[in-house]
């Protein structure tokens, strides 16, 4: 697998980025300065488009649990997925508990309410 790229684009500035021939030159340049890769050098981040920025770029296999706010993204937690090993489920559940547990909470399954006959 190769590598995804996360972009958030402004709804507001559609006009902008609809009708731009180079929307993805640009992305492909940004995906390379994005939040997970930036350097010390932040005076020029091709990430930060105009009316968007590129938010990520990680490897295909890789998982982000992740909070979107606004115009930017928050990543919690990273996880290496590998393929067929495990059930889709279970692996988001895991995800979620061990985002937790970071946080300092514990998730725990809701009781399953008993039926009434």
């Amino acid at each position: 697998m190769g590598y995804r790229t996360v972009v958030v684009l402004y709804n507001d500035q559609s006009g902008e980025w609809e009708n731009d021939p180079e929307l993805g030159k640009k992305i492909s340049a940004g995906m390379n300065y994005c939040a997970d890769r930036l350097g010390t050098d932040r005076s020029f981040n091709p990430a930060n488009l105009h009316y968007g920025k590129v938010v990520q770029c990680v490897h295909a296999d890789t998982q982000t649990l992740a909070v979107f706010d606004g115009y930017s993204m928050s990543p919690l937690m990273h996880s290496f997925r590998h393929m067929g090993k495990e059930n889709e489920d279970l692996m988001h559940i895991r995800m979620l508990q061990e985002a937790a547990d970071r946080l300092g909470y514990k998730l725990v399954k809701k009781p399953v309410p008993k039926s009434v006959d």
